[in-house]
Formats: structure tokens, sequence, C-alpha cells
């Protein structure tokens, strides 16, 4: 990603090309995802697509206003069903990586605080994160290949954050079955 060195607003024209190469990469992307994948939703696509943008050029740019910041990373205002929520993820994946990224920064920067935030919105994308415990979303509970993807991301990052529910516990005893000394060894440990 080549990043300006002043923030301004994306043309629509910068928009409509990312969804394009948004759109070939969902179409690789869910050829590795199990069972039915969720739809391309997007609106909440083109909204990813403008926040990772955005965040990029502000780890970089710290002499921007809090306030003009702000406008810069407004939450994503729509519905997220299924179709939302994984379509966001193509980008949204990478916020364990924009955490990095801003790793230097004081843990109250607003730019963290707003990563804090945005990583707790959209609990599918943040798995692994350390400061973000959520449960499963029931968008994602109650759709297979989601399902299925979140426990596989949370068992990748031994992420135990996201084991605090019910449902979490029994989708990753389903998951692990036999081979959770293999897949996940000291989980025992935790009583799951």
């Amino acid at each position: 990603m080549t990043v300006p060195r002043t923030i301004s607003p994306l043309d629509e024209s910068d928009v409509q090309a990312a969804l394009v190469i948004l759109r070939e990469f969902y179409e690789r992307d869910v050829m590795a995802m199990p069972g039915d994948t969720p739809a391309f939703h997007e609106e909440a696509a083109a909204w990813a697509a403008r926040y990772v943008f955005y965040v990029s050029q502000l780890i970089l740019l710290r002499d921007v206003d809090e306030n003009v910041m702000q406008g810069y990373l407004s939450p994503f205002e729509g519905e997220r069903p299924a179709e939302a929520i994984y379509s966001a993820d193509l980008l949204l994946r990478f916020l364990p990586d924009l955490f990095r990224l801003s790793s230097g920064l004081s843990p109250g920067d607003p730019l963290v605080e707003n990563l804090k935030q945005t990583a707790l919105a959209w609990p599918y994308s943040s798995i692994g994160l350390k400061d973000v415990t959520a449960g499963i979303p029931p968008e994602v509970l109650n759709n297979n290949s989601l399902k299925l993807a979140y426990i596989d991301r949370v068992i990748e990052k031994k992420d135990t954050g996201r084991l605090s529910g019910t449902a979490e516990k029994e989708l990753l005893k389903e998951v692990l079955g036999d081979h959770r000394q293999l897949l996940w060894p000291g989980l025992e440990l935790l009583n799951i």
C-alpha cells in the first residue's frame, strides 16, 4: 500500500478500484473457507478499505488533530450480518498487524483507543489481540462457514480470551476432538 503524506478523503474512484481488488480477493479467499461462505457485502468491504487505509496513514502521520482523526475513522454504521462481517474481514483481519505497527504509541493514544474499539466491534477479525476479549457474535455462530473459521483462528492464535462462553468452549471441543493435545498442548490446564 502506498500511503500519501497528507490525509484527505479518498476519491470515489479509489474506493471503486479497491472494491474490484477486494472482490477478487473474496473469490480466492472463499476457496479456503469451509461450507457456504457468506456473499460479498460491498458496503462493509468499502468501509473496511477506508478504515485500514486511514489507520495506516495515521500511524505515520502523528500530527493530525484528534477530531480530524476521529472523522476519518468513524465506525461502520450499517447492519452486521454474516456477509458484512466476512467482507469487512477481508481487510480487518489485519487489525493485529495494525496494532503491532502502532505499538510505539502510548496506550492512551487516540489512534490506539480507536483501534481497540474497532477490534471490540469486530471480534471475528480481532482474534489474537491480547487486550481484546470478546465472545463469538451470534451472526458468526449461526453461520457454519464463519463459525468454523472463527474457531480455527482461535486455535491458531491460542487466544484463550475468546473462550469465555459456553458456545465457544463447546465449539472448540467439537473441532479439536481427540486431537486436543496435538493442536493445543496445555489446553487441559484451562479446564476446557
